[in-house]
This record gives structure tokens, C-alpha cells and sequence, in this order.
């Protein structure tokens, strides 16, 4: 008894030092955070910070030993939960100081306010939100909306790097119209929130161009095989005039040749062979201009330059094909050159390389030789050999067990290059998105943030445009915002409203995936220690949503996301079925958490997954 008595009074006096030292450093770093109000959360994460460094893992292990409680699952209560230890261990007695402390109680219902103010209302089931990204496919799909906000649905996601306000504001009615529909049967009570995503300084590719032949037009085709309906392009008599990359009906564009005189009209048709000796055609359907015709094709073809294009009165040669968006196959070796300026580009001659330009080309400023670089969040992984000052130089490392494509709008990263340096978290293009977002949405979201300044420079803007209220959420998908995180989340206490995403995509490749663990854990834990709500985002449940059939990982990992406020679903054409099963994980995560792994493999045996 006397040893037991002992070894607690030795635990009491370290972790009484540790009390003393720790209200001390926070009196003297308070000062730097000055807050009008949550003067608690600013307390409470200065407390968990000095805490997580200074309580050693012996201290720890020690307490834990003695049959009390350690630090971990206190971060959103860790002053009241030392003093409570001290006190059982009836430490020499302390003194109580003007820092503002918080219990757990008080805790939970101060996330679950903040939650409410971000986020919305919960549902009656659950108290986790479900985010969903939505995009124009869901614009001709009111019933798929409709299964969306019944099933699980309580945040609309849009992400403002891909479409146009014309696209974004069809979308919103279609929520909108669903939403009072259901109100008027009495199926829908609350509002689903509006969340829309800056595009952010994100590196995307925008040109690009191969010598890799045969190009394969692909005709999609019913469950029987037949053709469902033609792919259409551009044929074009030499060079073409203009690029239509935006048609979103477009599927190749064609560079023929002749020396004859050519009239078409539409309804002409040019038959052709392609590379596998298939007999093909293609129908003009519009003459755009003499030397531009839009033609479609009934039948997946192969083709390549060479192949000769017959009419009943002329034959055409085709010098190019390119196909629409503008893509590339890449494997192990490949050289790839992506050029600064499109000067340089166009001039380029074309050879083994795969040459591509950047929506941005000043974030490669800093790159240089043996930097990493990915593509398609890391499903292409490849290493810089040479800088020259019209290009910067790469070779494929790694595409996985297959070959892989490269695509106008792919995502690159270049977590080594440090492109926060030379590019700002606000960009032209997301100014000129913010006013429609101050009109329409409720929450917007700042990707690529690197600093608490660009926390504040955003509040700015939102309030100079009347729209103060709106609900800032600070993605964090770099190694820039980790290193600062502490800062930016002060930053986001003096805000009406804010909120931090865990952008797994871009982060893991920032950090490394191995170290992806880790840092998601800490992100959680810092923003628990500050009561500020999360996003938990990327790749949930996303082979059930793009396949129909979930992976066993996915469901320890919406487990593991459950710790959030909010977790994020992608789009795919299975949507509606990952936003049922993750309401229903959540659901039997939230009523009875220690019977957690039975109903989980109960509910996946009901549905059959893994049969």
C-alpha cells in the first residue's frame, strides 16, 4: 500500500509541475490569440498543445499503470481533466487560475452547437452530417435527388473546379425543387446546406499531346452489345481554326488532308477501314464552316494518321486525331515535358515524349531535379530528370499494375516543390466565383489553404460582399497548412462561423501515405481540442460508390471518420447506395458504439456484400 501510495504521490508532483508550467506558458501565449468570445476553445488548444508535448509517453504509460485515466479522449476537456486527476491523486493543492476551462459536458454540447451552426440541423437517427458531391448528371435526375436527401443527404457539395455558375445554379434548384416537393408529402423536414468548393491554386492538366497511336473512339453499348448512341467530333481540312474543348458533346477532333476540291453536306457519309481491319463510317451531321464539318460515329473504332477517309467523290487523309477531353496512356519509363508557355508547346516536335501544359504554370517555379510529381491523385507517380527553361522534364516511375491515363483536367501535385511560395491560397478565377457563392451557397470552402492569413483575407472578401454569415471551411491538403494548423484554427475561432475539412486526396501525397494515419489522427485531435467541426473527406466508401460493391477497409474507415462531424461522399454511379449503408454504419456507430463491429458484419451479411 505504502509503494502504491508512493508511486501516486511521485505521478501527482510530475503532473502538478506540468499543471504549473503549462497555465503559465498559456497566460504568456493567450496574448498572441486576443479573442472576443470561444475563449475557452483558444485555452483549451493551448492546453492540449503544451500537454502533448511536455507529458512524456513513461508519465503517461505511469498513470495509466495506477488504473486512471490518461490524456488520450480528453482533448476537447484536457485542463478540467488534469485537475480532476490531480485530485484523485491528491496532489499538493493548486490554486485556480483566470484560464478558461471547460468540462466534457460542456465540451460535447459546445461541438454539437458549432456542428448545428456549420452544418445544419442532425437528423433524428444520427448526428453525423453526410456531404455528397453532386454534379449536372444529378441536373436530369430528380429521383435521384430525391433518394439522396431521403437516404442521408444533409450537405450538397459542389465543386467549383469543374462546370460553370450556369451548371452550379441548376444543380441548386434541383435540391431545391426536390426539397419542397418532399415538404409538400410531409417526407422532408430540414434544409439541406449548400456547400461549395473554391477551385484553390490546384495544378491541372490542359493540354496535351502524343504520339501514341492507334486512338480508340469508343461507342458506348447496352448490356446486349448494341451501340447506345454515336460519339461525336470535328473533322477539320487542315490546320483547325479553333480547339472546341468545352463541347461537352465532342468527343475527337479530326485533321485530314487533300488536294482535291471538297464540298460536303449534311447526311454525306465517309467510309474508312480502321487499324483491326474494321469496315467504319462517319456521318457529317452540321457543316460548321467549308473546312469544319461535325461528324458522328455509330461504331468504336481504332484509328491512327494514315488512314484514308473515302467519299463517293474524294478521299481524305488523316494527318491527326485527338481525342476529347485530350488524354495520353503513360507507363513505366515514359518521358513527359510540361512546358511553361504554349508558345513553346505548339513549336515543340513531336517524339516519345508526352507534352503537356499546366492550367498553372507559376507553381512550377520551384521544381527542380528529383522532386516528386503525381498525377490523378498519386495513381501516377513520377520523377523530375531536368529543368530547362522551356520545360520541365519527368519520367514515369509507377502507374500500379496498369498502364494509366493522362487527361486534360487531371490533378498534379508536387509535394516537394513548394508551391505555396509562389501561389496564393485565392486565386483570380476564385474571386471571380465568390460573389455567385455569397448568393447561393452556405458554406464555402478554401482549398490549398497555407496560413491563417488566408483565413482572414477570404472573411474580408465575404464581408464586402454582405455575406459575413457564410460558413468558411479551411481544407487542409498541405504540409504549409499542418505546419500552421494551430494558426489557422485560432484564426477560424474569431469567425461567426467555421469549420476544417480533412482533404485526404491531396494530403496523403503531401505527407507521404505512409504517414497518412498519423497526420488525419492529429488533425482530429487538434480540431477536438479547439471544438471546431470536421469534414472527414476522399475515398470514403468510394468503390461502393463508383462499383456497387464496398471494400472491408472502407467500413473501419467511416468508423474511424464517425469521430467527425461531417463525413464527405464522391459522386458515382452507386451514390445512392453508399449514402444508405453509410447512414446506417453511422446510425449503429452513434445508438450503441460497443456493439459496433457485431451490427456492422450483421448489416453486411444482410445485404450480401461479401458472399
Amino acid at each position: 500500500m505504502d509503494e502504491f501510495n508512493n508511486n501516486e504521490h511521485i505521478i501527482g508532483n510530475k503532473l502538478l509541475n506540468i499543471y504549473q508550467s503549462m497555465t503559465e506558458w498559456i497566460k504568456q501565449k493567450r496574448t498572441q490569440f486576443p479573442l472576443s468570445s470561444h475563449e475557452e476553445s483558444r485555452d483549451n488548444l493551448l492546453a492540449y498543445l503544451y500537454v502533448k508535448e511536455m507529458m512524456s509517453h513513461d508519465l503517461i504509460q505511469a498513470i495509466e499503470e495506477e488504473g486512471l485515466s490518461s490524456i488520450y479522449g480528453h482533448e476537447s476537456h484536457i485542463i478540467s481533466s488534469i485537475e480532476l486527476l490531480l485530485r484523485r491523486l491528491q496532489a499538493t493543492a493548486f490554486q485556480d487560475t483566470d484560464i478558461r476551462k471547460i468540462t466534457r459536458q460542456q465540451a460535447k454540447q459546445l461541438i454539437v452547437e458549432r456542428a448545428r451552426t456549420v452544418l445544419g440541423e442532425g437528423r433524428r437517427s444520427r448526428q453525423t452530417r453526410i456531404m455528397v458531391t453532386l454534379d449536372e448528371q444529378l441536373i436530369d435526375e430528380p429521383k435521384v435527388m430525391e433518394q439522396l436527401l431521403l437516404h442521408g443527404m444533409d450537405v450538397a457539395r459542389i465543386n467549383c473546379a469543374h462546370g460553370s455558375p450556369e451548371i452550379w445554379k441548376k444543380i441548386i434548384e434541383g435540391v431545391r425543387q426536390v426539397e419542397e416537393r418532399l415538404q409538400k408529402k410531409q417526407q422532408w423536414e430540414k434544409r439541406c446546406r449548400i456547400y461549395m468548393d473554391l477551385p484553390g491554386p490546384k495544378v491541372r492538366v490542359d493540354s496535351i499531346v502524343s504520339n501514341t497511336y492507334p486512338v480508340k473512339l469508343t461507342v458506348r453499348k447496352d448490356e446486349y452489345g448494341q451501340p447506345i448512341q454515336p460519339v461525336t467530333g470535328f473533322l477539320y481540312l487542315h490546320t483547325p481554326l479553333y480547339f472546341p474543348s468545352e463541347q461537352s458533346d465532342v468527343s475527337f477532333v479530326l485533321e485530314v488532308a487533300t488536294n482535291e476540291s471538297i464540298t460536303m453536306v449534311s447526311g454525306d457519309e465517309l467510309v474508312f477501314i480502321d487499324v483491326r481491319g474494321r469496315k467504319r463510317r462517319l456521318k457529317v451531321i452540321d457543316v460548321i464552316a467549308p473546312s469544319c464539318f461535325k461528324v458522328e460515329l455509330s461504331n468504336t473504332a481504332y484509328i491512327q494518321e494514315g488512314i484514308w477517309f473515302k467519299h463517293k467523290r474524294f478521299s481524305l487523309l488523316l494527318q491527326s486525331v485527338t481525342p476529347i477531353p485530350m488524354k495520353a496512356i503513360v507507363k513505366k519509363g515514359t518521358r513527359l515535358q510540361i512546358y511553361f508557355d504554349r508558345t513553346h508547346f505548339e513549336a515543340a516536335k513531336m517524339d516519345d515524349a508526352v507534352k503537356l501544359t499546366t492550367t498553372l504554370p507559376k507553381a512550377l517555379r520551384n521544381v527542380r531535379v528529383g522532386h516528386r510529381l503525381y498525377f490523378n491523385d498519386g495513381k501516377i507517380f513520377a520523377m523530375i530528370q531536368n529543368v530547362t527553361n522551356k520545360y520541365i522534364e519527368a519520367k514515369v516511375i509507377s502507374t500500379g499494375r496498369k498502364n494509366k491515363m493522362i487527361k486534360k483536367g487531371m490533378g498534379i501535385n508536387l509535394p516537394d516543390s513548394l508551391m505555396h511560395l509562389t501561389v496564393s491560397s485565392l486565386t483570380d478565377r476564385d474571386l471571380q466565383y465568390i460573389p455567385f457563392i455569397c448568393k447561393y451557397a452556405d458554406m464555402i470552402g478554401l482549398s490549398f489553404v497555407h496560413t491563417p492569413h488566408d483565413v482572414a483575407k477570404l472573411y474580408r472578401i465575404l464581408t464586402e460582399q454582405g455575406a459575413p454569415h457564410l460558413t468558411i471551411i479551411a481544407k487542409i491538403e498541405t504540409r504549409a497548412a499542418l505546419h500552421n494548423l494551430t494558426r489557422i484554427l485560432m484564426e477560424g475561432l474569431t469567425l461567426p462561423s467555421f469549420g476544417v475539412m480533412i482533404a485526404r486526396g491531396d494530403l496523403a501525397i503531401e505527407v507521404g501515405f505512409e504517414n497518412m494515419s498519423i497526420v488525419q489522427h492529429d488533425i482530429l485531435s487538434l480540431c477536438q481540442a479547439a471544438h471546431v467541426p470536421v469534414i472527414w473527406a476522399t475515398q470514403v466508401l468510394e468503390n461502393l460508390a463508383k462499383k456497387g460493391v464496398p471494400a472491408r477497409a472502407e467500413i473501419s474507415d467511416v468508423s474511424l471518420g464517425q469521430k467527425a462531424q461531417c463525413v464527405m461522399l464522391n459522386k458515382g454511379p452507386y451514390i445512392v447506395e453508399a449514402v444508405k449503408m453509410l447512414a446506417n454504419v453511422l446510425e449503429k456507430e452513434e445508438s450503441h458504439p460497443q456493439k459496433r463491429a457485431k451490427m456492422i458484419a450483421r448489416y453486411m451479411d444482410q445485404q450480401g456484400v461479401f458472399r
